[in-house]
């Protein structure tokens, strides 16, 4: 069950209309690797693939079962993700299943089968997900001997983390059990799912919580140079080829060694090993500034240990071997580092990032090359009397980092991979890598007091080849030049910082991949092109992107902003700013064509824009982006009203008009078409009216206080300060000229369209108000008349747009006969 339905404080969803999903913000770690799955789709290195020996009997069936309802168990094995306004958001579907395919090795030679086993794992591992759909778990079944299967098990790591591995593994075979023996499952009930975390993390994270963490970062990476160990390959190449994983077993005497040293010296085995990693690499540099990557579970409350979810956070850990200091001294370095990485672990990468603003490349990663993971094996051997699962060494899927060192401590001891990527490093430089770790682990045990420098005399490799930073130039920002100014306030507002110069660079100033992927979904809407991460990073200044922006068809495409391309249906154009209507074209579906006409700039060298400019603008765009009819025209408040004169000037050109939406919006011209009797006593009727929603509004909650005070304020400028109450309350007074502009009316006969007139619930209607707000007299065709539980600001939000966008589809459904 999710937080919405078993009211668990930790966190709530909300519920998509006529469906069974649930909407949810995404965590933090999920909206990381939701942005790396943008930044590099299909990228197999984003999975986390596992492989179980499972010896015994096996029924096939029962163990597909097993595996379908540990995806019934844990919600996040079966959410899809999509984008809302650049942000990530999750949705839980209520079922997702999957298939349990099984290839049969025992039709090949005895001697090929371990090769055939190792090549398939491979291949499974590096499959990719689509995040838009569920579930994000595969597997498959290889079957070795009789009775001797392995379980090939893949997830995204958007749903996992290594120990979720384990609560699959162990659930799985509970489930297998509980289902072959006709039992209940012995699993306590959850009580919470990982949804709920992600939306008190969301809710946490607006608290500035981290006020104290930012501070230690902050300390802690002044003045970061990113640390690279040389390669032996060019790093063009980089991801070019597979990455594999090398790894020995450590002997028992050594690594009762480092424990009892670890012990004597307070510390952890993950301390000594990571001392002697920083050794090995300033060795092999000749580096003093050494900065590596390392994940913590993350998993800090009680009830999170038996949640399938991806709670790691990702840190780095930065070393200073500067005067030779002895193995004591680095390893009591590292115990302090470690300690405050630990104390310090909730603040997000990207947000460390930030605060490093280290120079950036291409598809790497910014603070580090080489990470360091020290982890007992979450899988334990379960040995049952019919069937016994036996943790397998992983295949790599992908490499996330240059190199990736591992601790892992298994029931037969400890073992030392490293994960490495095989378009930089030769399979003999990794394996003396990791004999040379050994040796310096021995060493530590043997001497602590030994200087590092007498472990061995740096290495005779080329320096890595750093990317100079970005130069700051005192050249001013040209407000009139249009791109580069658009531009610059896009930045600002995602940024919150000023922009000083058209050489300021987005990374500079603190921007990471969310916060770019964020400004290149609105540059898009905004410019109506996309701009790719590459590109960002290529031309990551003010001027560099500007003039990839401001060629011929940018120009040309800023008239309009396609919002949703796909689909066959009578696409709909809609009028006002473009990001007011996210909401409601996420609901449409991905059958229903969607394009934004942005409305002109109304003050331009100081001349206000005429209603007739506006109205050409708009007819001009339109006939641009689709020659000939039928079209859908909407608009909101304002918007609507003037779309009347768009849509006759159509009409007289010949197109029809399919369907003509408004929201809240009084038709054009109305007041003045009423006697002035009736006008007075509709306006007072108005009045009335609105005091008394107001009224009921002061003495509700604080929310509907809130609403009300500012409502009031507009009201009262609609009476005192308007002739015409269908031009107010409910147009924004900071759009003045514009409204008075759209809500003129030349009159003419009425319009052969049908119009669909949505209202907020408190709209005064009746006594004296025309209950069709003025449209039936616009139209030939008919209003059809929609009251929404919302108010004015509200209707263009996620609750009503759902709404909103399913009435819609249902009209044009039944205008269309199905």
């Amino acid at each position: 069950m999710t937080g919405s339905e078993t009211g668990n404080d930790i966190g709530v969803g909300s519920q998509e209309a006529d469906t069974d999903l649930y909407a949810f913000p995404c965590s933090l770690a999920q909206a990381r690797f939701w942005i790396l799955d943008q930044i590099t789709p299909e990228d197999p290195a984003l999975n986390v693939a596992v492989r179980w020996r499972l010896r015994g009997r096996l029924d096939v069936g029962v163990l597909q079962q097993a595996l379908n309802a540990v995806i019934d168990r844990h919600e996040i094995l079966r959410t899809s993700y999509r984008d809302v306004d650049g942000e990530p958001e999750q949705l839980v579907h209520p079922e997702a299943s999957i298939q349990l395919p099984v290839i049969d090795l025992t039709l090949l030679p005895e001697a090929s089968r371990h090769e055939e086993r190792d090549r398939i794992s491979q291949i499974e591992a590096r499959k990719s997900f689509d995040l838009a759909r569920a579930p994000n778990l595969r597997a498959t079944l290889l079957k070795v001997e009789a009775e001797e299967h392995v379980v090939l098990v893949t997830v995204h790591h958007i749903a996992c983390d290594g120990w979720s591995v384990g609560v699959i593994a162990r659930d799985m075979m509970e489930f297998y059990q509980a289902r072959l023996r006709l039992r209940a499952p012995k699993l306590a009930d959850l009580p919470l799912q990982y949804a709920d975390f992600a939306a008190w993390q969301s809710e946490w994270m607006k608290a500035d919580a981290l006020k104290n963490e930012r501070a230690y970062w902050t300390s802690q990476l002044d003045g970061f140079k990113r640390f690279d160990l040389p390669s032996d390959k060019p790093r063009e190449g980089r991801g070019a080829a597979p990455a594999l994983i090398l790894g020995r077993q450590l002997p028992r005497t050594l690594t009762d060694a480092i424990s009892a040293l670890a012990t004597a010296e307070g510390c952890t085995f993950f301390m000594v090993g990571a001392a002697a990693l920083m050794c090995l690499l300033h060795r092999r540099s000749g580096s003093e500034d050494i900065t590596v990557g390392t994940q913590i579970a993350g998993r800090d409350r009680v009830e999170l240990n038996n949640i399938v979810g991806p709670f790691i956070n990702t840190v780095p850990l930065r070393a200073r071997v500067t005067g030779n200091p002895s193995f004591r001294q680095l390893l009591a370095q590292m115990h302090e580092v470690i300690e405050g990485a630990l104390l310090n672990q909730h603040m997000p990468i990207e947000d460390i990032i930030a605060i490093a603003r280290p120079v950036r490349e291409p598809g790497r990663n910014p603070l580090f090359s080489v990470n360091l993971i020290c982890q007992r094996s979450f899988i334990p051997t379960d040995e049952r009397p019919e069937l016994s699962l036996i943790d397998m060494p992983s295949v790599s899927p992908g490499a996330l980092y240059d190199l990736n060192f591992f601790f892992v401590e298994r029931p037969d001891g400890w073992r030392m991979s490293c994960e490495y990527d095989t378009s930089l490093y030769n399979r003999e430089t990794v394996e003396g890598y990791l004999a040379q770790l050994q040796d310096l682990l021995g060493g530590f045990v043997a001497d602590l007091d030994r200087p590092v420098g007498e472990a061995a005399s740096p290495a005779s490799l080329p320096a890595p080849v750093r990317q100079p930073g970005f130069a700051r130039a005192p050249e001013l920002l040209d407000s009139h030049v249009q791109v580069e100014a658009e531009l610059a306030d896009i930045w600002v507002n995602i940024l919150k910082v000023p922009i000083l110069n058209l050489k300021d660079n987005f990374f500079a100033l603190g921007g990471h991949s969310l916060s770019a992927f964020r400004m290149l979904s609105r540059v898009e809407k905004v410019f109506g092109k996309r701009i790719s991460f590459d590109e960002l990073h290529s031309h990551p200044t003010i001027g560099e992107l500007a003039r990839l922006l401001g060629g011929p068809a940018a120009a040309e495409a800023k008239g309009a902003v396609v919002m949703q391309p796909h689909g066959a249906n009578t696409p709909i154009f809609a009028l006002h700013d473009t990001f007011i209507y996210q909401e409601l074209v996420n609901h449409l579906g991905q059958d229903q064509p969607f394009i934004s006409v942005p409305l002109p700039a109304f003050v331009e060298g100081g001349a206000e824009t005429s209603r007739a400019e506006m109205v050409e603008h708009c007819v001009r765009t339109i006939e641009q982006m689709r020659p000939h009819g039928p079209y859908i025209l909407l608009g909101f408040c304002a918007a609507a009203r003037l779309n009347v004169a768009v849509a006759r000037q159509l009409i007289e050109r010949g197109h029809a008009i399919e369907l003509f939406v408004t929201l809240d919006a009084w038709a054009p011209g109305y007041s003045k078409r009423q006697s002035r009797l009736n006008g007075m006593l509709g306006r007072y009727s108005y009045q009335i009216q609105s005091a008394l929603h107001y009224a009921r509004c002061l003495i509700g909650g604080a929310e509907q206080r809130r609403h009300a005070l500012r409502r009031i304020r507009l009201f009262l400028k609609a009476v005192f300060g308007r002739k015409s109450f269908e031009d107010g309350p409910d147009d924004d007074a900071r759009i003045g000229h514009w409204v008075v502009e759209a809500g003129r009316d030349e009159g003419g006969t009425p319009l052969p369209m049908p119009i669909l007139a949505f209202h907020n619930e408190n709209m005064p209607l009746g006594y004296f108000l025309d209950r069709t707000m003025g449209w039936s007299a616009l139209t030939s065709k008919g209003v059809t008349m929609v009251s929404v539980a919302a108010t004015h600001e509200e209707l263009i939000r996620r609750t009503a747009s759902r709404m909103i966008g399913d009435v819609i589809r249902a009209m044009l459904k039944q205008q269309s006969g199905h």
